[in-house]
């Protein structure tokens, strides 16, 4: 069984000719949790999928692991992400019987090769502003008790989430992020 990562805040992110830009994994067995998490001012080029939260990693170590363990994932907030020459906008992938929560993405722009740039299952969420279009658990407008994580130590209501806008700024180009959990 995982530990658990919390209370994270990446931002002036960048990522160029990359597999994936912003990507959580877990898996059943693993246990844990993957809470309140603030990812923003993210600029992306060439990039083959670039949202992906997976619940089907599936690494262990042994086989000795507890396949009933699974992770807590809630109140993850993206925003302010602008990309060109991406494949798949996102691939948002939750565990039967263990919904993955609070998923905020607003002002994401994403310039995708994809007929079907969005595959979300077993997710849910608030979204604003988010191209192209992002599938239907994701909804426009908060849900009852719909919180989006501002990159503080609670989250806050949906409704009530500060927005930024501008051009994305990159504060440190060479700052790499590639996973919040391994």
């Amino acid at each position: 069984m995982s530990g658990g990562i919390s209370e994270v805040r990446a931002e002036g992110l960048r990522f160029i000719n990359s597999v994936h830009g912003i990507r959580i994994k877990t898996a059943p067995g693993r246990g844990g949790y993957v809470k309140n998490i603030y990812i923003a001012d993210v600029n992306m080029d060439n990039v083959s999928i670039a949202i992906r939260i997976t619940g089907n990693y599936g690494e262990h170590p042994d086989d000795n692991y507890d396949k009933n363990a699974l992770p807590v994932i809630s109140n993850i907030t993206i925003k302010d992400v602008v990309g060109v020459n991406i494949g798949v906008a996102g691939m948002l992938q939750g565990i039967q019987g263990d919904i993955f929560s609070n998923l905020c993405l607003s002002n994401v722009s994403l310039s995708s090769k994809s007929s079907d740039p969005w595959n979300c299952s077993l997710v849910e969420g608030y979204s604003n502003s988010v191209s192209p279009e992002i599938c239907e658990q994701l909804r426009p407008s908060p849900g009852t008790g719909q919180v989006c994580y501002d990159g503080k130590s609670y989250p806050v209501p949906a409704a009530q989430q500060p927005h930024k806008s501008g051009a994305t700024r990159l504060q440190n180009p060479f700052l790499k992020f590639t996973s919040l959990y391994s």
